[in-house]
């Protein structure tokens, strides 16, 4: 079994216990998962020797599993999905977690992304194409910049109303007040984002929520720009 499916069930089961939730307590129905998930590494070494390959192969390497081995393990009946944007693969499902709740269609969101470097095949092939440091140093908006640094991780936090939050007297943390989602369309390359557009999008996003730029005390900025 790939083991980012162990790693974001551990992960998700201590993001319940942060936010003072009892799983068994929640409207299974009402409550949907929503992960991030773009490495298929496990999977790859795995066919590197068939004789690896055994009945319960695919479902142990699938992708859309890690999201819905959680709906398995906790009896979630909601939506249920993992999203592969690549990079930006968690905070997509954040976003469309948002969407969910805010559309009355659920009322907690599970939300999760997980990255699990097993293999060298992809760092062969991004080191290829240019992709990574030389340096091993991730140096956004520099001059400097001379490609990313890869790195394994998972995270997770439960998402609800904030109305249902309060009555249900759970450990609040934070407060979800935007996101927004876009493509870059046509660039000067499939992998070459857009500044133009993430600039538009940031300006949509303050634009719909009344998010003024003046009101952020903090920026956390994805490596990659994307």
């Amino acid at each position: 079994f790939d083991p980012q499916q162990r790693v974001l069930l551990e992960t998700v089961a201590r993001a319940f216990d942060h936010a003072g939730i009892d799983p068994a307590k929640l409207d299974k129905r009402r409550t949907g998962v929503f992960v991030g998930a773009a490495s298929s590494d496990h999977s790859t070494v795995c066919l590197q020797d068939p004789s690896l390959i055994d009945a319960q192969f695919m479902l142990g390497n699938t992708l859309s599993i890690i999201s819905n081995r959680l709906s398995y393990y906790w009896d979630i009946q909601g939506p249920s999905y993992t999203v592969d944007t690549a990079c930006s693969s968690g905070l997509f499902a954040l976003d469309q977690a948002r969407r969910a709740i805010m559309s009355g269609e659920i009322d907690t969101a599970v939300v999760g992304s997980v990255n699990a470097l097993l293999s060298p095949m992809a760092f062969i092939g991004f080191s290829k194409a240019s992709m990574l440091s030389q340096t091993g140093l991730c140096q956004a908006f520099s001059a400097n910049a001379d490609g990313y640094v890869r790195a394994e991780g998972a995270v997770a936090f439960i998402l609800r109303k904030t109305d249902l939050a309060r009555t249900s007297h759970d450990r609040i943390r934070s407060y979800l007040a935007a996101t927004g989602t876009n493509s870059d369309g046509r660039t000067a390359g499939i992998a070459m984002p857009s500044s133009a557009r993430q600039y538009q999008l940031l300006e949509q996003v303050k634009e719909r929520f009344g998010v003024s730029p003046d009101d952020l005390a903090f920026v956390e900025a994805h490596g990659t720009g994307t």
